[in-house]
């Protein structure tokens, strides 16, 4: 490769060609040769003389290297301290030159480039215009110290000495910005070493596996060749991140994408009467460097029928009921003329669609993809002008196609950096009238992985558009889609008042903090919007910026404009690393696949290790099965309450919407066209910004608000992942603990490996979509049940019809079971996720264990892959020792799935490297240290380096090495704590090995609220921040084990994952009267520890699970048992975590005959008697 012939280069001439062959056995490129440090001389060149030599010329080449951006610094960092030592005239001259020499400001900086001004200089000719011309210089007795030529006489010592303080303080300032700058090269220069890295480790393995793919096409049909072309065919995955663009017309949307492509001229933008009027999405073009449009049309059936309505909308024949209104038809009329022109004004259906109007667009007839290649953006956009924009200021008539366009694609060359997996999507605020459009409009907005709303800075949080778009597609994009951010963009900060440009940079930055805060603050009020999300501290996003600014700088300096923030988020979701290791690691996965099945046939081996992983396999499973199973018991009770309130309600519900109080809007015209179309109304016109209409929603409104909570939690879009996803995350058959015993059949363990991971990542992918459609079901649901009525009610016609149409959707509701029949159908889709799951997991994972364990070893697979194989697996290790550099202490690395560290030797440090895949253990209970009044001791036998888990507590530990660790719960000491609380119980931890590296302490924390970690030893307590906090745990790294747990603020109500626990304790020995002791719990408290302290009572395993706020006041309901009674009637959760665990209600059962079931249901106290948890418990 190209950077290896570098280091080829630099031995020849240094005179060292004879090291050629050692550098290139040891994989030494041009970054690891720069990287070379002593002990590396002493390994590559064992002899004394010549690696003297070697090192004096690599140690003057580094410093070479180095010398320019050494240089750059510190112009930039003294430029403001110009020594000029000459007298008044040399001064003048000099500074004239200077001047005349600065470079001149271009309108656009390059893409991906840093432009060059001096911001400094400018500022200082500012200062020497307004100061009696007094250069400033450097005294050479002072270093850094600005003095004034006093040649030419000041009329003033306060001005020079004002004059002398700006001075300084301006150099201080570049001193700063060019430090931050250096840092930024450094930052972007390894960032494209890597990605280069990156790149070109993908491409040469895609070579790889076409000449594999070419091999095994050149063999005959067997399952196993079969499975193996297939299987090289899906490794690209081609899903990118969606960022959806709304906005208000004149936001300046066009024009901030122009900017953060570096394309001027790129979309459409400028006057107000010119608008976007269709959706266009931008990504990158990774073929060459021209810029391509492809222009999607609606079909010619999908153009006549919307002809239909706007004539029959413009021809009253709908009938002449009293109550019929017309709705606004400016979009109609605009539709019309930019197409037709006066050529539309009365035409008929039939003129209208004469194909001479689409003469110039052959593909709209024959229902394909217009295309237009340009070598410019600019002549890009006037080439698709017509297709983009509406406008209504041109005088002279010229044909506009744009309203039979459905969407736009726009393919810039260059943009890798930002688009490579990303589309930018400029799309209108609330969908189209036209079918076709308003299908695509949902599914973009569904498939959003972050929403940015654009605004004038002036009126961000005054203007009601941005905010009604935020409301009302929020459904779509939030439980409906996929959304994981929200960034609030801010435009035109530039634009300020004339009597503030004397301080312009003061009050644009001013403003912009001041703006930043009060659309968090309208933000946080918006709890329609919030109650879709846990709300993660980088899920809503403030911009302010300035497209201007810049391109031009006049006011702030580039990072101020925060475009290059916008364009770090692109980067942020341009995730090529994952993508990259993906393909790498499933190539290496084929391989190992193809080598095992070339090999010896182990068969013992082969069967030991295949039911070993089939019983695993079986057991994993059945743990998510039961997840699943959870999430379905807490959606059935939400939606049979649901059922209940709506039934109750429907009446209001669907009045709400044909016959709302004191409102105008609803009359014949809109409940026709909403009958018309599937209980939809999209209000046409501009004059009156009226929203949609949609009574399926409104019908289903009571029942989704009753799941909207529960929906957040089983399937949020940010942060963690949920239950579900949590158990698709963890699900391992662990291959990697059978290599050791079975090294016969690593290459098959490996294949193994690569396939979970793959159909993991599948399934996390499929049950986003899925649980798009499982939101949208209630709806849908009740769309389809109303089918039929709406039909029926859009027939009504003459006198009193709006009555009749009323009438019959009332009617039809009533005697139709919608809400239950919607219930039905979501619990449907829930049992539809689980089978998926289960039988992907079962069906994919046996087919890869009977290929690689089961199948004979074949003599038809290709014989000479050793090749290929091995380059796969350097290109694979290589890979993920890339992305996991050498740290001193434990680093997670999501991509490689794999955590890093440092281990300290007596042969001095090595780099471990261990997957995150977690073992769960059982631990042993240390008997000698345990009584039965003392709290249980555990021991946790760790047999190598890795992450293992507790079976009993929860925790996690990173072991460098095979160790012991030995732990037991404490008492917290309150006067440690001062405004903080425990969040979960206090663990005494010792490893006599000292081998644990890492902790992950288990939380119960429902949302992203920040947690701390109490690090406890020799009578004092300090606060540990986590490295990471996932859905479950909280991760630090440790240098010395003692006394560790969970901290958070005392004055924290936010909700807890939590237990219910049941203990049945007999009195006396009476067995017909019993005690059943209700405990509520934090759902970190350890069920072990809490048994251990109830001894003599029988533990009652029941779903447990559910969700209380600390200090919040429940009661407890006894049903189907008549001797019963229950103490205290109201009992209040503790959120405790003492050592002694003691009930919060009791339940005295007198003359139980052992064959009774009992009915317990826990209720909110704070929420009505809300039921928040409740079980079938049976006393037998």
């Amino acid at each position: 490769m190209a950077s290896f012939d570098f280091v080829r280069d630099k031995l020849t001439e240094w005179n060292h060609s004879d090291l050629i062959q050692r550098f290139e056995d040891e994989e030494i490129d041009e970054e690891s040769f720069l990287s070379l440090k002593e002990k590396d001389f002493i390994n590559l060149i064992p002899k004394i003389g010549p690696r003297s030599a070697f090192r004096e010329k690599h140690k003057a080449f580094i410093k070479k290297q180095k010398q320019p951006d050494d240089d750059k610094n510190i112009q930039a960092a003294t430029w403001s301290s110009v020594s000029i030592k000459a007298s008044k005239s040399s001064s003048e001259n000099i500074t004239g030159e200077m001047v005349n020499q600065e470079p001149r400001q271009k309108n656009i900086k390059p893409k991906n480039q840093t432009p060059k001004r001096s911001e400094t200089k400018r500022s200082l000719d500012k200062l020497l215009g307004t100061c009696g011309g007094s250069v400033p210089t450097t005294n050479t007795s002072g270093v850094g110290e600005t003095v004034y030529d006093q040649s030419e006489p000041s009329t003033c010592h306060g001005c020079r000495k004002e004059k002398r303080t700006k001075v300084q303080r301006k150099r201080k300032s570049d001193e700063a910005h060019a430090n931050k700058q250096t840092n930024k090269r450094q930052r972007v220069a390894a960032s494209r070493i890597t990605e280069t890295f990156e790149t070109e480790t993908k491409t040469e393995v895609k070579k790889i596996m076409q000449r594999v793919k070419s091999k095994l096409d050149d063999l005959p049909s067997t399952k196993l060749i079969d499975f193996l072309r297939g299987k090289i065919q899906t490794l690209e995955k081609d899903k990118k991140e969606i960022v959806g663009v709304f906005g208000k017309t004149g936001a300046g949307k066009s024009f901030l994408i122009n900017t953060i492509l570096g394309e001027t001229k790129l979309l459409p933008s400028g006057n107000q009467g010119a608008c976007t009027s269709v959706m266009i999405q931008v990504e990158a073009n990774m073929t060459d460097s021209k810029y391509i449009a492809e222009i999607e049309f609606m079909t010619e059936e999908e153009w006549k029928e919307e002809l239909l309505s706007i004539l029959r909308d413009r021809s009253h024949e709908d009938g002449n009921d009293e109550d019929h209104e017309r709705d606004d038809d400016d979009d109609d009329d605009e539709k019309i003329s930019s197409l037709y022109g006066k050529d539309g004004r009365g035409a008929t259906l039939e003129e209208l669609m004469d194909r001479k109007h689409f003469r110039k667009i052959p593909e709209f007839r024959l229902s394909v993809k217009k295309i237009f290649i340009c070598d410019t953006a600019e002549k890009l956009s006037e080439t698709i002008t017509c297709y983009t924009r509406s406008d209504t200021q041109s005088d002279t008539f010229k044909r506009q196609y744009w309203p039979l366009v459905k969407c736009i694609t726009i393919k810039v060359p260059n943009s890798k950096d930002l688009l490579e997996d990303v589309v930018l999507v400029d799309l209108p605020g609330n969908g189209d009238c036209n079918k076709s459009r308003d299908e695509m409009w949902k599914s973009f907005v569904g498939n959003c992985s972050a929403v940015w709303i654009v605004s004038d800075i002036a009126r961000a949080t005054s203007e009601k558009e941005s905010w009604e778009i935020l409301d009302s597609t929020v459904s779509l994009f939030g439980p409906g889609g996929e959304c994981r951010s929200i960034s609030f963009i801010c435009t035109k900060t530039d634009d300020i008042e004339e009597n503030q440009k004397a301080d312009a940079r003061t009050c644009i930055l001013r403003r912009n903090e001041t703006t930043k805060r009060q659309v968090r603050d309208k933000f946080n009020k918006q709890k329609e919007v919030k109650k879709h999300f846990s709300g993660g501290k980088d899920f809503l996003q403030v911009f302010t910026v300035s497209s201007k600014e810049y391109q031009k700088e006049k006011h702030l300096q580039e990072e101020e404009t925060e475009i290059p923030k916008l364009q770090e988020f692109l980067r942020n979701l341009n995730d090529r690393r994952t993508k990259t290791s993906g393909y790498v690691s499933g190539a290496y996965g084929i391989l190992s696949l193809i080598e095992g099945a070339k090999s010896s046939d182990m068969t013992d081996s082969k069967e030991e290790v295949c039911q070993v992983l089939e019983q695993r396999l079986k057991d994993e499973i059945k743990s998510i099965g039961q997840t699943m199973d959870e999430a379905y018991e807490t959606f059935e009770r939400c939606l049979s309450e649901g059922v209940r309130q709506s039934e109750e309600s429907c009446e209001k519900l669907m009045n709400k919407v044909i016959a709302p109080r004191g409102k105008k809007g609803c009359g014949y015209q809109v409940v026709k066209s909403l009958c018309k179309n599937g209980g939809v109304y999209k209000p046409k016109g501009k004059r009156e910004r009226r929203r949609e209409i949609n009574l399926n929603e409104s019908l289903a409104s009571c029942m989704r608000s009753l799941i909207d909570e529960q929906f957040k939690i089983h399937f949020p879009n940010e942060g963690k992942g949920g239950p579900i996803r949590e158990q698709i995350d963890t699900f391992t058959l662990d291959t990697n603990s059978l290599v050791g015993e079975h090294p016969g059949v690593s290459l098959h363990l490996t294949f193994l490996k690569t396939e979970e991971t793959e159909l993991k990542a599948k399934l996390i992918f499929d049950l986003r979509e899925k649980k798009k459609k499982i939101y949208s079901t209630l709806t849908e649901s009740i769309k389809d049940t109303m089918h039929r009525c709406y039909i029926r009610a859009s027939e009504h016609a003459g006198k009193d019809s709006l009555k009749r149409m009323k009438d019959e959707l009332h009617h039809h509701m009533k005697n139709n079971n919608i809400f239950r029949k919607a219930k039905e159908d979501m619990l449907v889709c829930l049992t539809n996720l689980k089978d998926h799951i289960m039988m992907q997991l079962k069906c994919k994972l046996q087919e890869s264990m009977d290929l690689s364990l089961k199948t004979p070893n074949s003599s038809f697979l290709p014989d000479d892959v050793t090749v290929e194989y091995n380059k796969i697996k350097m290109y694979y290790e290589k890979l993920m020792d890339c992305s996991s550099t050498v740290q001193f202490t434990p680093r997670l690395d999501l991509h490689t799935k794999t955590t890093t560290f440092e281990s300290q030797s007596g042969n001095g440090r090595k780099c471990v490297q261990v997957s995150t895949s977690v073992t769960m253990l059982n631990p042993e209970i240390v008997k000698e240290l345990t009584t039965h009044d003392r709290k249980p001791t555990y021991r946790l036998q760790c047999p190598k380096a890795g992450l293992f888990q507790c079976s009993s507590t929860g925790l996690v530990f990173l072991m460098e090495g095979k160790g012991n660790v030995v732990y037991m719960m404490t008492q917290w000491d309150s006067s440690f704590l001062g405004s903080m609380t425990p969040a979960g119980p206090l663990f005494s931890i010792d490893c006599p090995e000292h081998s644990v590296r890492q902790l992950h302490l288990p939380h119960c924390m429902c949302d992203d609220e920040k947690l701390s970690v109490a690090h406890v030893t020799d009578g004092s307590m300090e606060i540990v921040q986590p490295l990471k906090t996932t859905a479950t745990h909280v991760i630090i790294n440790i240098t010395h084990l003692s006394l560790f747990g969970l901290i958070r603020d005392v004055f924290s109500f936010l909700p807890v994952r939590s237990q219910v626990l049941l203990f049945f304790r007999p009195q006396g020995n009476r067995p017909q009267k019993r005690i059943l002791n209700v405990m509520l719990l934090p759902k970190n408290v350890p069920l072990c520890e809490v048994e251990h302290q109830q001894k003599g009572s029988t533990f009652i395993q029941t779903s447990s699970n559910c969700t209380l706020s600390p200090r919040g006041k429940y009661g407890l309901c006894c049903e189907l048992v008549a001797n019963s009674r229950i103490q205290p009637t109201s009992g209040q959760f503790d959120y405790d975590y003492s050592p002694n665990f003691h009930p919060i209600f009791q339940v005295f059962l007198d003359g139980m005959s052992g064959k009774e079931n009992i009915r317990q249901s826990l209720l909110d106290r704070g929420s009505n008697d809300q039921i928040v948890w409740e079980c079938l418990i049976p006393t037998g």
